[in-house]
């Protein structure tokens, strides 16, 4: 866990083969630099699986968006798998997604810690899945009772 008085924390987890980082508090030009350098490593291997757990950020600002743009990049170079859980939970983290226009450019997925159709294996209460697929807003719709995409009011002004 990184903390070191700052105004963000990371925690890191391994689950099979997915590696889970939950972030928290204030990504900003301090934190992407801190974590940047973590998440680089992670996508610099052969086919990284990524979820960045984004629901306890309380603020995040465009050097947070270019770290979590990078990664998408850079694990998409790596024939990876990167997805963002917990954003409807951040309404910063929606909200400046949403305002960029970068909300559809990434895979939204449902809480891997809670969720059992989440498959990650080893997981308590998950289940591995045999299609290799997830709940996530692209491509598929697996799930009817839940939204596809974080249902959330629309803003209508920008400051």
């Amino acid at each position: 866990m990184v903390d070191q008085g700052w105004s963000f924390t990371s925690r890191e987890r391994v689950v099979g083969a997915t590696t889970v980082v939950e972030l928290g508090g204030e990504v900003d030009i301090l934190a992407a630099t801190a974590l940047g350098l973590r998440l680089d490593e992670i996508t610099g291997t052969r086919h990284p699986d990524l979820v960045l757990d984004v629901r306890d950020v309380t603020f995040i600002d465009c050097c947070g968006v270019s770290m979590l743009c990078r990664t998408r990049r850079r694990t998409e170079a790596k024939a990876g798998r990167l997805r963002l859980a917990g954003v409807a939970e951040s309404p910063s983290v929606l909200r400046l997604l949403r305002l960029t226009g970068l909300l559809s450019t990434f895979d939204l997925c449902f809480d891997p810690g809670s969720d059992p159709a989440f498959g990650l294996a080893g997981e308590t209460g998950a289940a591995p899945r045999t299609d290799d697929a997830c709940p996530c807003t692209r491509p598929h719709t697996e799930d009817p009772g839940r939204p596809a995409t974080p249902d959330a009011p629309t803003d209508s002004a920008v400051a």
